[in-house]
């Protein structure tokens, strides 16, 4: 209860400055519902999410706390989204203590965990099975901060998750470890600061390491679904390769701003080799095969897949590939089914049960994955940036805006047969608020007055 009534209190005073904070971010948008929506995503849900009730830099991913248990920490997909937006907030400091618990979680081998716990989580036999009592418990000090509660100041244990509950395909393997790179960059960017990266970058590369201790005989890095686990995608999925190549070009980018030309040559050349094994293993023609299954092989049959999304996005599909994908991916309507940016596949009722989840004892949704996320939203959005079409990154973002209810978005949008969609999921969660907050505000030359 008293934990409850911190966050409480927390969540009050950041609602009461939230529309003073936020002003000064949105008013430059020229576009009135954008900036309206924009507005709504930071003060409904980012700012209010910021409670640091557990440690300093801790933030929920849902507004209110409600969803995925108070205090949990998730250093992948959710939490670099939303580190990534309170930077462009000036939130600076609050990501720095953020990015030292995660640096804290950090396994020997470099890995990092996709789930951070409080200290008195435990195995069971459901979602919670791939934990690993003691070995994954770690103490973490947190620094001092002024105006934060002696709860939040306290040293306590955590419990780390590395750990898929379906433990053959092993979903988001390395969803953790590439995010951190990721979120290194984007602090690196935004301060600037050669001591921050110098204290910082063994810890980095040894993140890098760990990815490419994955690579496999075919030249890829094995891992199931990067950020899908229902279905897993089985064997070598196609977003985690070009995840990869990206987090390995991030490597390099800070190896050269570090002075360390051979850190950053080796990095260059291992994602080069990277995206050469995946140009060879998923082309198809005309665009980028979703996956290879472990037993079945490749696979490429559910319509055009974010895929597509993410070899545009981080440069992966370049000359010749690049020309013949763009347009497809453009005149494609499947990824907005329901008016909901962005689909994973253009053909969702298409999976095969031996695509479907391991067997469980108990029942799951196979399919709940197979959905408009912010995550692969992002990935177009990211897409559109690098091949300047704005017009296209201007309607997405309004689509996201208005699939918000009150002020808030669920985190799934499940496709249906008559081309609507369902939300599920958590129905204050902040990925959506949190891509549509970086996707406007980090890019002012497309979403702002123009002189």
């Amino acid at each position: 209860m008293r934990r409850f009534l911190i966050i409480l209190a927390g969540a009050v005073h950041l609602a009461s400055t939230a529309a003073d904070d936020s002003a000064r971010f949105v008013t430059p948008i020229a576009d009135a519902e954008i900036r309206t929506g924009v507005q709504l995503a930071i003060e409904r849900n980012i700012l209010p999410a910021a409670t640091q009730a557990y440690y300093p830099g801790h933030f929920e991913i849902t507004a209110d706390g409600s969803s995925y248990g108070h205090g949990a920490t998730w250093p992948g997909l959710d939490s670099w989204q939303m580190a990534g937006a309170y930077l462009l907030l000036g939130r600076t400091q609050l990501v720095l203590d953020y990015f030292a618990f995660v640096r804290a979680s950090q396994r020997e081998d470099g890995m990092i965990p996709f789930a951070i716990f409080t200290g008195d989580r435990r195995p069971n036999d459901r979602y919670d099975r791939g934990l690993k009592y003691p070995r994954d418990l770690f103490t973490y000090a947190p620094p001092q901060r002024d105006g934060l509660s002696a709860f939040a100041l306290a040293t306590k244990d955590w419990m780390r998750e590395f750990d898929h509950w379906q433990p053959k395909a092993n979903p988001f393997r390395i969803l953790g470890t590439v995010c951190y790179i990721l979120t290194a960059g984007e602090i690196y960017d935004h301060t600037q600061s050669p001591a921050w990266l110098k204290a910082n970058l063994p810890s980095i590369e040894a993140a890098a390491r760990s990815i490419y201790s994955f690579k496999s005989d075919n030249g890829l890095i094995g891992g199931s679904g990067f950020y899908t686990e229902l279905p897993p995608r089985s064997g070598w999925d196609g977003v985690s390769q070009c995840y990869a190549i990206h987090a390995f070009r991030e490597m390099a980018r800070l190896g050269e701003a570090a002075g360390a030309g051979g850190m950053a040559e080796t990095w260059a050349a291992r994602a080069d080799k990277l995206a050469a094994a995946f140009d060879e293993a998923f082309w198809r023609t005309d665009h980028y095969a979703e996956y290879i299954h472990i037993d079945r092989g490749l696979v490429d049959s559910h319509g055009l897949s974010d895929v597509n999304w993410a070899a545009v996005a981080f440069g992966v599909a370049t000359g010749d590939k690049l020309k013949a994908l763009w347009p497809r991916l453009l005149a494609e309507p499947g990824f907005h089914l329901g008016g909901v940016p962005t689909q994973t596949v253009t053909k969702p009722a298409r999976y095969e049960e031996w695509e479907y989840n391991e067997p469980l004892p108990w029942k799951v949704m196979p399919l709940k994955d197979v959905a408009a996320m912010g995550r692969v939203w992002y990935l177009e959005a990211m897409a559109c940036v690098r091949m300047k079409a704005a017009e296209r990154l201007k309607e997405s973002v309004r689509l996201v805006i208005r699939a918000d209810r009150d002020g808030y978005w669920r985190e799934r949008y499940i496709p249906q047969p008559d081309g609507t969609v369902q939300p599920i999921g958590a129905e204050k969660y902040c990925e959506y608020p949190a891509v549509l907050t970086r996707v406007v505000l980090g890019n002012p030359e497309i979403f702002n007055q123009q002189p």
